[in-house]
C-alpha cells in the first residue's frame, strides 16, 4: 500500500468536501419566503425605538393556521365546547417590552406571544456597538416568533371568536432585581381568570412562561398548555459569512432514544413530524444562537414539526389537559430560551440542550476542549492568546503520538536510497522487489505504517478543535491583537493564511514525498498553496490555532529529525 498516495487523495477528499460545503453555503437549495404579500403593513406604535415595530398578521390568514391540535388523548367530547371569548377592542398599541441586561422582549398582548428578542451583549457588529443582534423578529424580512397559549375544551387560544387579547398595567418593563414577573390578565365571559405570566431574570436568558388558571365559573374547566417556534426558512442572520463552514439551520429535538436530532427545512416539507415523550424540548438552532422551548420534565408531551401554507415553520409541544374544578387554581408552566448557546447553561436547563452546540461525532472530545479554552481564558482574558496556549497544551498532550508517527517517517526518509536501490536490482520484477523490501523493513525494524495511524488517532481531536473554534459564540466579536477584533471573522488582510501556508510549505520540505509518480509529487507541491487558498476565508480564530499548530510541528518535527539522525550516527562521533 502507498501511504503517500492515501494521505495525498485524504488531502484532496477534504478539500472537495470543503469547497462542496462552500457551494452549498452560498448557493442554497430553497430561499426565503418572501412575507410581504401576507403582511398586514399597519405597524403598532410604541414607545420604545430601540425595538422595531412588529406587523399585525391577519387573524384569518395565520392565527387560526398555527393552532396545534390537541393530543387524543386529551381531547374532550362533542358536547364539551369551548369557553366563550371575552374580545375587548383592540388597544391602541398591543405590544409591551420588557427590558433586562440581556434581553429586550417584545410581547403582542394578541395570544400573549414573544414576537421580538434582541440581545444587547451580542451587538450585530463591531460598527454598530449599540445596535443589539435580533433573534426573534416579525416583519416584512423574516418571521421568528415564540407562540404559546391554552388549547382544548375550554382553552382561550382554541376559541372561534379568535385568540384572546390580555391587558396588563403597564407597556414597558425594566428587570432590575433578580427576578421579576411580567403579569397579562385575561377573563372570559364565564369567570375564568387566565394570568399569563412571564419571569425575566436580570443575567439569563431563559423565560419562564406560566398559566395560573383561577376559575371562579360554575364548571369544571379543561385546556392543554401549547408552546411553539414559528420561523420561515430566511437564511442565518447569524451567519458570519465565513467561507465554506456551513453552520447548520433548522429544526432540532431530542427523544429517549436519540438525544439529538435534526430535522432541516426540507425534512419538514416531506410531511408532519410528530412524537411523545416525556419531557422533551424543540428548538430553531442557528450559528451562535438558538430558540427553544423546554416543557415541563416530568410529563408526558406531544410534539409535532410541520409546515403550514405560508411557508412558516411551526415546532410545537402541547401539555397533558390540565383540570381545574370550580373555585379552585392551578398553574402550568414551560420554559423559552431565546439567547447565545451557552454549553453550560443549556446543560443546566434541559438534558442533551447543549447538544445543540453542534461538534457532531466527536462531541465528547470537542467538550473537554472547550472547557480548556474557556479556563485558559479565564486566565488569560485573550481568546487570540488562548487560542495559542490550546494549541500548546494540546501538542505537548499529543506527543507522544506525533513523536511516534514522526519517527517513523524519519526513518523510512532514511531508507528512500536503499529502497531506490533495490527497484534498480529488481527491475521490473515486482515480488521481488516487495520482498526485498520487506526484509529491508524488517532488518532495520521500521514500520511502514507507524507514521500513519499515530496520525489517524490524531484526526478526532483535530476535528474536535476546529468545531470547537468554528460553534463556539465566545469567540464572535473576540478580539486578538492588531486588526484582529473579531476572530469569528476572516482575516482581512490575508496575514495569517499566508503565514499558514508558508508552515505547511516548511514542513514539507522538513519530510520530503518518497514516491516515484511525478503526478503525486506535483500534486503534494502544490498542497500548500491550495489550503492557503481554501483558508484565506475562514474565521481568524481557526487560521490562527492551524498556523500556531503548523509552527509547532515543523519544530516538533526538527527535534525529532535530529534525535534519529543523531541515533544513526556511530557511537563517538
Amino acid at each position: 500500500m502507498d501511504i503517500k498516495r492515501n494521505l495525498i487523495l485524504a488531502g484532496i477528499a477534504l478539500v472537495s468536501y470543503l469547497m462542496l460545503l462552500a457551494w452549498n453555503k452560498d448557493y442554497p437549495a430553497g430561499s426565503a419566503i418572501d412575507n410581504g404579500s401576507s403582511v398586514n403593513e399597519t405597524v403598532a406604535e410604541f414607545t420604545d425605538p430601540t425595538i422595531p415595530a412588529i406587523p399585525n398578521i391577519p387573524i384569518e390568514a395565520s392565527a387560526a393556521e398555527d393552532l396545534p391540535a390537541v393530543p387524543a388523548t386529551s381531547q374532550a367530547t362533542e358536547s364539551q365546547l369551548v369557553d366563550a371569548v371575552d374580545v375587548p377592542a383592540l388597544p391602541e398599541s398591543r405590544l409591551i417590552t420588557v427590558s433586562t441586561p440581556n434581553q429586550i422582549v417584545t410581547i403582542d398582548l394578541f395570544g400573549g406571544d414573544i414576537v421580538g428578542v434582541s440581545l444587547p451583549e451580542f451587538p450585530v457588529s463591531l460598527e454598530a456597538p449599540d445596535e443589539p443582534f435580533r433573534l426573534l423578529r416579525q416583519d416584512s424580512n423574516m418571521v421568528y416568533v415564540a407562540q404559546s397559549g391554552l388549547i382544548g375544551r375550554n382553552g382561550p387560544d382554541a376559541s372561534d371568536q379568535g385568540r384572546p387579547t390580555y391587558r396588563t398595567s403597564q407597556n414597558a418593563v425594566v428587570i432590575t432585581n433578580v427576578e421579576q414577573n411580567v403579569d397579562l390578565v385575561f377573563t372570559s365571559l364565564s369567570g375564568v381568570e387566565i394570568t399569563k405570566r412571564f419571569i425575566f431574570a436580570e443575567d439569563d436568558y431563559l423565560i419562564k412562561v406560566q398559566y395560573l388558571i383561577n376559575n371562579q365559573s360554575a364548571e369544571n374547566w379543561q385546556a392543554n398548555m401549547f408552546g411553539q417556534i414559528k420561523r420561515d426558512n430566511s437564511p442565518d442572520p447569524s451567519d458570519s459569512g465565513s467561507f465554506s463552514l456551513n453552520t447548520y439551520l433548522g429544526a432540532a429535538f431530542n427523544t429517549p432514544d436519540d438525544p439529538y436530532v435534526k430535522v432541516d427545512f426540507e425534512d419538514i416539507d416531506d410531511g408532519v413530524n410528530a412524537f411523545e415523550t416525556t419531557g422533551g424540548w424543540i428548538a430553531f438552532s442557528q450559528h451562535y444562537f438558538l430558540g427553544s422551548w423546554i416543557p415541563d420534565s416530568s410529563t408526558n408531551n406531544s410534539f409535532t414539526l410541520r409546515r403550514n401554507s405560508l411557508g412558516e415553520y411551526l415546532l410545537t409541544f402541547v401539555n397533558p389537559v390540565i383540570s381545574v374544578d370550580p373555585g379552585q387554581t392551578e398553574m402550568v408552566e414551560a420554559g423559552f430560551w431565546g439567547g447565545p448557546k451557552d454549553q453550560y447553561r443549556l446543560e443546566e436547563i434541559s438534558p442533551d440542550l447543549d447538544l445543540t452546540i453542534d461538534y457532531g461525532l466527536f462531541y465528547f472530545i470537542a467538550s473537554p476542549i472547550f472547557w480548556l479554552l474557556t479556563q485558559i481564558n479565564d486566565a488569560v482574558g485573550n481568546y487570540g492568546f488562548s487560542i495559542l496556549l490550546l494549541t500548546l497544551v494540546i501538542k505537548i498532550i499529543l506527543y507522544p503520538l506525533s513523536a511516534k508517527s514522526l519517527k517513523s517517517m524519519a526513518k523510512m526518509r532514511r531508507l528512500a536510497p536503499k529502497i531506490t536501490e533495490l527497484k534498480e536490482s529488481c527491475g521490473d520484477d515486482k515480488q521481488k522487489f516487495m520482498q526485498a523490501q520487506m526484509a529491508l523493513w524488517k532488518k532495520e525494524k521500521v514500520n511502514p505504517f507507524g507514521g500513519c495511524l499515530p496520525m489517524l488517532l490524531q484526526m478526532p481531536v483535530f476535528l474536535g478543535i476546529f468545531w470547537v473554534l468554528n460553534e463556539s459564540v465566545e469567540l464572535r466579536q473576540a478580539s486578538f491583537i492588531f486588526w484582529y477584533n473579531d476572530l469569528s471573522k476572516m482575516d482581512p488582510y490575508f496575514l495569517l493564511p499566508l503565514l499558514m501556508g508558508g508552515a505547511m510549505f516548511v514542513q514539507q520540505t522538513l519530510t520530503p514525498m518518497q514516491t516515484a509518480d511525478p503526478a503525486q509529487a506535483k500534486m503534494m507541491k502544490f498542497m500548500p498553496v491550495i489550503f492557503t487558498v481554501f483558508f484565506l476565508w475562514f474565521p481568524a480564530g481557526l487560521v490562527l490555532y492551524y498556523t500556531a499548530n503548523s509552527v509547532l510541528s515543523i519544530l516538533q518535527q526538527w527535534i525529532i529529525t535530529k534525535q534519529v539522525e543523531k541515533s544513526y550516527k556511530p557511537k563517538g562521533t
